[in-house]
Order: C-alpha cells, then sequence, then structure tokens
C-alpha cells in the first residue's frame, strides 16, 4: 500500500459511498413566532365568527320582537280607529313607526352588512331589510297621516248596532285610498321576494306577507265598487231589494247549483233585513213561463235554463242568469228586485270558518270545516228530502243573520278573505240591474261573466249534471295545462288535459237515499250523466279534442258526439258524458289564443266540491237530536 493510499485509507469515513441522507427542515425553525402568529390568528377567525354569528342570532332576536311590536301596535291602531280614539290613534300609529324604524336601525350595521355576504344567508338579509323598508314606508306613509288627519274618526260610527251607518262611507273610502299607495308597493315588494330559508327570518317575513298580500288583495278586488256602495246599501232612505238564490251545487249546473231556495234581502240606509228562505215550489211554479233566455242560449244549453227556473244557471254567463231570474221572480211574485246574489254551501261554510258555528234547530252544529259536505250529502243520509231542504235553508238564513246581526264583533279581514275566496271560485256572484255598478262588479270579479279580452284570455270549464239526482258531490275535476308555443301569427297554442271523475262508491254505504241515486228513467241509478262544456278564449279557438276513459266498468259508455255552436262569439264544444262510480273521463285537446295575447291563459270552471271538504264515502255521526 503507497504512503498515499495509507493516509487515505486512515483519514477516509466508515459512510463513504453510502447513499447521502436528505434531512427536510421545517420552513420555520423550532421556536418560531410564526408558528404562534398563525395558530392564535386562526383561533382569533373562529372567535370571530363564532361572535358575529352569536351576535346575528340576537339581532335577529331584536328584529322579531320589533316585528312583533308592529303587529300588536298594528292591532292597537285598529281599535282605536274602531273607538274613535283620536289620541290611542297617532300613539299606536308612532310606536309602529318607531318599530319599523328599529328593525331598519338593526338592517343598516355592519354585522347584517358582512351577513348579508354569505350564501343563501344573503338572500334573507335581503328579504328582511326590504320588510324594514316596507314597515316603514307603510307606518310613515300611511298610517301617521291617517291618524293626524282626524278624518279616520267617522269609522267609529260605521257600525251602530248592527248597522252599517251609509253616510260615513266617504271616511271609510278616505281611509283605504290613503292607506292604498304605500299597501300596494308593499304588496309589490313581497312579491318580488325570493323565499326565505333560515327559520327565525322566514317566520318573521312569512306573518307580515301573509297579512300585507292578503289586505292588498281585498282592497284592489272591492276597489272599483267602493264609489257605488252608499247606492247598494241604501242610502238616503231608497231601500235596496236584492233576491237570494241558495244553489245545490251536490245537483251541479254550470255557474252553480240547482236552485231549489229563495230570500229576499232588504237594505235600507245599511239596515239589512233577510226574509225567510222560500222553497222554489212555493214562490215559483214549474211551468213553462219563459224568463228570457235568447234563442242563442237555448239553442246552446237546451230549454231548461229558460223555463225550468231551477235551472236558469245552466248557463255559466251569471250576468245573464241573474237577469233571468229577475224576470221571473217579478212575473211570479209582482215585486222588482234590484239585484241578484247567488250562494252555494261552500261559500255557507267559507263564511262561517269567518264568523264562528250555527246551532240548529236538528241539534246539528255547522261550522266552517263541515258546513258543505253535511248540507249536500250527509244531511241525506239522516232525513227525508223535505227536512233536508229546510235545514239548508235554516242554515243559510243563520249564516246570513250571524254575518249581518253582529256587525260590531265581525272579523273585516277574514270575512273579504272569504268572500273574495268564494268570487274567485264562482260561489258568491253578483248582478245588478244598474249598468254602472255592474260594471265595477265585472271589473271586481264578482259577475261571473265570461271573459272578452284577446289579451287576456280564459279557457271556460263547465259542467252541468242531467242526472236528476244529487250525486254531483262526488264530481272532482282537475286541469293539466302545459306550457305554451307561441305560433307564426303570435297566438300562443296551450296543450291541456281534464279529468273528471265520479267518487262515488256505492258499496261504501249500507244504504243510499233516493234523493242521491239517479232519478233519470232508462239508467243505471248510480251512472251520472253530465253537460261538459268548453268555451274558448276571445279571439281563440280548441282544437284536437280527444275523449279517454280510466276505470270503465260495465258496458261500454254511451256518450253523445262532440256539439260545436258560438256563444257571444265564442267557440263552444260540448258533449254529454256517462260517468260511472269511479270512472274517469280525460279530454284533452289544445287551445289556442287571439294572436293579440298579452298575459298567460287562465281557467275559469264550474264552482263543485272542494276534494278536501268532500268526506267521500264517510260516514258521520246521526246528529244528537
Amino acid at each position: 500500500m503507497s504512503s498515499f493510499d495509507a493516509r487515505r485509507s486512515a483519514t477516509q469515513s466508515t459512510y463513504d459511498g453510502a447513499e447521502p441522507c436528505r434531512v427536510r427542515r421545517s420552513i420555520f425553525p423550532r421556536g418560531s413566532i410564526w408558528t404562534w402568529l398563525i395558530t392564535i390568528s386562526l383561533l382569533c377567525v373562529v372567535f370571530v365568527v363564532g361572535s358575529l354569528s352569536i351576535s346575528l342570532l340576537r339581532s335577529v332576536g331584536v328584529v322579531r320582537e320589533e316585528a312583533t311590536n308592529v303587529k300588536t301596535y298594528a292591532g292597537e291602531f285598529l281599535a282605536a280607529a274602531k273607538e274613535g280614539n283620536k289620541s290611542k290613534l297617532e300613539s299606536s300609529a308612532q310606536k309602529v313607526s318607531t318599530a319599523a324604524h328599529a328593525i331598519q336601525g338593526e338592517m343598516n350595521t355592519s354585522l347584517w352588512e358582512f351577513a348579508s355576504r354569505i350564501p343563501v344567508v344573503g338572500t334573507d338579509i335581503d328579504d328582511v331589510r326590504i320588510l324594514s323598508e316596507v314597515l316603514t314606508d307603510f307606518s310613515d306613509n300611511a298610517m301617521i297621516p291617517m291618524a293626524k288627519s282626524g278624518k279616520i274618526l267617522a269609522l267609529s260610527e260605521f257600525v251602530e248596532d248592527s248597522k252599517i251607518n251609509a253616510s260615513v262611507l266617504p271616511s271609510l273610502l278616505y281611509a283605504v285610498e290613503e292607506a292604498s299607495p304605500a299597501l300596494e308597493r308593499g304588496a309589490d315588494a313581497f312579491e318580488s321576494m325570493p323565499p326565505a330559508h333560515i327559520g327565525p327570518i322566514k317566520s318573521i317575513i312569512d306573518s307580515a306577507k301573509e297579512s300585507i298580500l292578503s289586505v292588498n288583495a281585498s282592497v284592489k278586488r272591492m276597489r272599483p265598487i267602493f264609489p257605488y256602495l252608499s247606492g247598494l246599501l241604501g242610502a238616503d232612505g231608497q231601500p235596496k231589494r236584492y233576491l237570494i238564490l241558495a244553489e245545490n251545487t251536490a245537483e251541479i249546473h254550470a255557474s252553480g247549483g240547482f236552485v231549489g231556495s229563495f230570500a229576499i234581502m232588504t237594505i235600507t240606509n245599511g239596515d239589512i233585513e233577510i226574509g225567510n228562505f222560500s222553497n222554489l215550489a212555493d214562490v215559483l211554479s214549474f211551468g213553462d213561463n219563459p224568463a228570457g233566455a235568447t234563442k242563442e242560449e237555448i239553442d246552446t244549453f237546451g230549454i231548461a235554463c229558460d223555463v225550468a227556473h231551477g235551472d236558469h244557471n245552466l248557463i255559466p254567463d251569471f250576468s245573464r242568469v241573474g237577469q233571468l231570474y229577475r224576470n221571473i221572480w217579478s212575473f211570479y211574485q209582482d215585486l222588482e228586485v234590484d239585484g241578484v246574489f247567488g250562494l252555494d254551501p261552500v261559500f255557507i261554510q267559507y263564511l262561517l270558518g269567518a264568523v264562528g258555528e250555527v246551532k240548529t234547530s236538528s241539534g246539528v252544529t255547522v261550522d266552517g270545516t263541515n258546513a258543505a259536505a253535511i248540507l249536500l250529502n250527509q244531511s241525506l243520509f239522516w232525513w227525508e228530502p223535505g227536512k233536508c231542504d229546510e235545514f239548508y235553508r235554516e242554515v243559510a238564513d243563520k249564516t246570513l243573520s250571524k254575518v249581518f246581526g253582529d256587525l260590531d264583533g265581525l272579523d273585516v279581514s277574514a270575512f273579504l278573505t272569504a268572500v273574495s275566496r268564494a268570487a274567485d271560485e264562482g260561489r258568491c256572484l253578483v248582478w245588478v240591474k244598474d249598468p254602472i255598478i255592474e260594471e265595477s262588479l265585472k271589473e271586481a270579479g264578482f259577475a261571473g261573466n265570461l271573459l272578452h279580452d284577446p289579451t287576456s284570455p280564459q279557457l271556460g270549464l263547465y259542467i252541468s249534471d242531467r242526472s236528476a239526482s244529487k250525486q254531483s258531490f262526488y264530481l272532482s275535476m282537475d286541469a293539466d295545462v302545459a306550457n305554451p308555443s307561441t305560433n307564426e301569427d303570435g297566438s300562443n297554442s296551450y296543450k291541456v288535459s281534464v279529468t273528471i271523475k265520479n267518487n262515488f262508491n256505492p258499496k261504501a254505504y249500507d244504504h243510499i237515499p233516493n234523493y242521491i241515486e239517479v232519478m233519470t228513467k232508462g239508467r243505471d241509478k248510480f251512472d251520472l250523466t253530465e253537460e261538459f262544456r268548453l268555451i274558448a278564449p276571445e279571439g281563440g279557438r280548441i282544437e284536437n279534442i280527444d275523449l279517454q276513459r280510466v276505470n270503465t266498468q260495465g258496458d261500454p259508455p254511451a256518450d253523445s258526439e262532440w256539439r260545436q255552436s258560438p256563444y257571444q262569439g265564442l267557440d263552444v264544444h260540448a258533449i254529454t258524458l256517462r260517468i260511472e262510480p269511479q270512472e274517469s273521463a280525460v279530454v284533452s285537446f289544445t287551445v289556442v289564443t287571439s294572436p293579440e295575447v298579452v298575459n298567460p291563459l287562465t281557467i275559469r270552471k264550474t264552482p263543485i266540491m272542494p276534494p278536501e271538504y268532500a268526506y267521500w264515502n264517510e260516514k258521520m255521526p246521526e246528529p244528537a237530536s
């Protein structure tokens, strides 16, 4: 070994030639301050976010509390208006404004500004901000000015001893007009809101939204009639007489039901008197005296619409039906009436939901949950037809007497909601002989007239029972409308499917009254015969009609051919259907609108029994006495 090699060997490391060991050093040396700074910063972020969440929840609690205050003080405002207490009126209006501004103040803090940037939460924050603006707008621009004007004080005299004081109507209309602009702005704001997601915020929004939208809808509906209310209420000592039709929708007609009972309501200076309901046979005749239907109406709806005085509402246009009943009433009773009201049992149920129950002489308590089912069906299983008709008249009489006999205790909001809903569904319709007032009723949606507006197309779906039975209680009619397609001329085409079902199940009953069984000779006692009509929108038409059956039993259906005839210039298609128990008739077709169309298609249909109130095939307990 050379001296060089010896020296090299002596100095060579034992790890020479081994794989080098790569040590990964920490970015921050042990004991570095950066580690602690990052840890502390993360803890701070968690603490801050947590603190913000807690603070936000506390602020939501404040908003909720102030929103509750707004509701409470608004109730005090209405009570003060009714009492005519000017100091309480101003005080409660100011309290509403203070609470509304408190909500707005909370919304303007940096806390809510930060929260509004959070996904999902942000849209809810925007909703609350809109709510605060609506409340401040309404309190500052409607309630406070009304309170300071003093004119609303006359509302305390609007009802005196269950009598409407027509002379103070101008003050009522002033109050409504004063509040309407802010009310409409609030309703528009709520309509444009996206739905809230967070529970506490959603409850705040929904409560205020429901109240504003409901009141605004009622005011908008009634506003066209306001200028004529004094005249309708018999102001200046000029009595107004109105014929009330009690329509039985268990025997359905196009614009109501078989009219078996009548009463006269007289209003003089707001004092309302309702006479007893009388049976059809006692006040009119079943003779052939015509009521004045046109040749077109007779050709389209049959001779019964003219000479059968329980059947004039086979015509779907109630503005014509009212004229026919006025004509025939004056012929038989030699008494002129100024208008005609058409009311059905479902409307009576809506009213009872607003004014409370009535107890009948038979021991049956009728209320807002059971009235229609008892009147139209269950009573037929309890009593003979004559007592059923008497029971119907008693319930109608007591319900209307309760509405007009306790005006001081009437929940006006609930009453207006019931009336508006009934008008929308065709269960409370009015015709008056004064053509100017009649036009206002049409504008408000109470006239039940066919719509002649090519820009706002309306499809009519009308059904009339020709079975001479009370089985229409078991009918249901559902319409499905697809999204429209636009044609080259600018018109829209809608594919529509209508399902008409006979929900009656005779096997569910041990005994079925004769009144419910079909009385038409040569027919099965449980088969319904229904005239079904499609009425196209103004300037439009109906095409591609197809009829299918679901769950057909026994013999093939004995339907008529489709018939086409115009009515009031509208395209009308009709068929007579036989529908067995548990069977459905499905009618599919295309509705083509006018090229002038602007608004979406709407539907008006015969007011049959709502399924949610029907109690189909359920046995109710016998009355107590």
